[in-house]
């Protein structure tokens, strides 16, 4: 934000500007209670400014606030503790939520007013041409003040939950990392173990029955090879590549293909093997549909 000394100079606000100013507060101080209640008027004629009015002392102060603007407008000293109260207001603007269109139309309805009555009251032209001069200069100040403490506050508001959304977003991102990490691990030590069960399958193959022992260790096969794919993707997904359902469906599938199997041998039950079929069935119209939707949803 920029100083007074700086704003002044920037809008060629002179001492010939203080003196008219002088003149303008005699011309227009005494409609201040009219601004008022215009101003007031012109609120309600938008359902965005008139939900701010909904009680007799919102409408008071309301009134009470315009006049002392309207006068500190025309009697102030343009300096920094005239520049602080501007920006106070823009701050309170934002704090009630008010869009900064409003405040912009609400300056040219006060500027309307003020030239309007100036028209009035001051019959020498070229007077009255200089004093429009100073008065457009004092609502532009105003306004310029008011709007850049505004967007100011704005942008404090959006920097402090942009700055809160990259921290969670950065610890989300750190935490699903890990959690990748967890799940690779686990996969490790899950093919490990399945390597095992194989190993022991084809040592039960060799030390008991041949034929049980073949068909589990088939069984563990299929297993291990879809752990060596589980892996595959898993590694695939940590170096940013899309992460496939259908292989979990896949080895869910194997799994229950070497139930079967086991079942079979051993002999279980109807029940026990309908189940075991019921399952497989089931899975079955899942991998269908995984394989429909992924294909689709990678193109």
């Amino acid at each position: 934000m920029e100083n007074m000394q700086d704003i002044r100079k920037h809008y060629r606000f002179s001492t010939l500007d203080e003196k008219n100013l002088a003149e303008l507060a005699n011309s227009l101080l005494p409609y201040e209670d009219q601004l008022a209640e215009d101003f007031y008027s012109y609120l309600l004629e938008s359902p965005r400014t008139a939900s701010y009015f909904t009680t007799e002392a919102a409408v008071a102060k309301r009134k009470r606030t315009i006049k002392s603007w309207f006068r500190d407008l025309l009697t102030a000293e343009y300096d920094h503790r005239y520049l602080l109260r501007l920006q106070r207001i823009g701050k309170i603007h934002v704090k009630i939520g008010l869009n900064g269109h409003y405040v912009n139309a609400a300056m040219n309805f006060i500027r309307t007013f003020c030239i309007s009555h100036l028209v009035a009251e001051v019959q020498d032209t070229s007077r009255r041409q200089d004093l429009v001069e100073t008065m457009n200069k004092v609502l532009d100040i105003s306004l310029d003040v008011m709007t850049s403490s505004y967007r100011e506050a704005e942008l404090k508001k959006v920097f402090i939950s942009h700055r809160a959304e990259l921290w969670l977003v950065r610890w989300a991102e750190r935490l699903l990392h890990g959690l990748n990490l967890v799940l690779m691990v686990g996969l490790v030590l899950m093919s490990a173990g399945v390597a095992g069960l194989l190993v022991s399958d084809i040592l039960y193959a060799l030390r008991e029955t041949l034929e049980t022992g073949i068909i589990r260790a088939l069984g563990s096969l299929l297993i291990l090879w879809m752990m060596i794919e589980l892996l595959h993707t898993q590694v695939e997904h940590l170096r940013g590549g899309g992460f496939r359902v259908q292989v979990f469906v896949e080895l869910a599938l194997v799994a229950f293909i070497r139930k079967l199997f086991v079942a079979a041998i051993d002999e279980k039950d109807a029940v026990t093997f309908a189940l075991l079929i019921g399952g497989l069935l089931v899975l079955g119209i899942v991998f269908y549909l995984t394989a429909k939707i992924e294909p689709r949803s990678r193109s």
